[in-house]
């Protein structure tokens, strides 16, 4: 069993001598750390990196009941309390980027700077609430080809299938109800009005081709988070950090190091 203080949290110590602090990744619905993978040995460049599992993703802790945003907040700052860490850069994915907003706008002294991903504040509920409601009834291998449409781009998908297999086996490799009361909580989540209170350096990134949170979404972050700054990726989908990992880790490492 997992310790849920750390939810099976690693740190990947800086590969320079002099670090630029702890940066924290936080998944996306339906992906484990691995998620992260491609852009880790650019970010060791500058930072002690730290990942973990999303609640019912990995960790070994699948919840007895329902589970909100506000808890995963709360599992966040466990985190950085298990490992000690005062302050930490946040980088989060989709749900992960709303998770490490609502944490950068009601931890303020513990985000030392914030990139949000492919991420919304809100999302429509009523489409949520019948994934949660189709998962629980054919499973989650009904939705693969559904999700992976969204979060890969057809050219990309053609070009690199051994990517999208592995993200595809990842998704379904998920709890199938742990997954539906995920979805659940994003029908509920919003955090509109969090961003205001967000102090911390923040970047917004999203891609073009991106029909899971276009790139209005990312522009609604930019313009509610005081100072956020807004890069749109061309031709790049929801799951960018897949598709140009290489790319992502140096505007997360570049902004985060300025931030600091």
């Amino acid at each position: 069993m997992t310790d849920v203080t750390t939810r099976g949290a690693r740190l990947e110590p800086c590969a320079a001598q002099d670090s630029a602090g702890p940066l924290v990744l936080v998944n996306s619905l339906g992906t484990t750390s691995a998620m992260w993978d491609g852009l880790v040995p650019v970010l060791r460049g500058r930072f002690d990196v730290v990942r973990f599992e999303q609640r019912g993703y990995g960790a070994g802790d699948a919840p007895d009941g329902p589970f909100w945003l506000d808890d995963l907040v709360d599992d966040l700052v466990g985190v950085l309390d298990g490992l000690g860490l005062g302050r930490a850069h946040l980088a989060g994915v989709s749900l992960g980027g709303m998770v490490a907003a609502r944490a950068a706008a009601r931890h303020r002294h513990r985000v030392q700077s914030l990139t949000i991903i492919c991420s919304a504040p809100v999302l429509p509920r009523a489409s949520w609430l019948e994934r949660a409601e189709t998962v629980r009834g054919d499973g989650l291998a009904t939705m693969r080809d559904t999700v992976l449409g969204r979060w890969f781009t057809p050219s990309f998908a053609a070009a690199n299938p051994d990517v999208v297999t592995r993200y595809g086996d990842m998704l379904v490799a998920n709890d199938t109800e742990q997954y539906a009361r995920a979805c659940e909580m994003l029908a509920a989540a919003d955090v509109r009005g969090d961003l205001a209170d967000v102090a911390a350096p923040t970047l917004v990134i999203g891609g073009s081709a991106d029909i899971a949170t276009p790139p209005g979404d990312q522009e609604r972050y930019a313009a509610g988070i005081p100072g956020a700054r807004l890069l749109i990726l061309d031709e790049v989908a929801h799951m960018a950090t897949a598709a140009v990992p290489e790319r992502i880790a140096r505007e997360i490492a570049g902004h985060a190091a300025a931030g600091g």
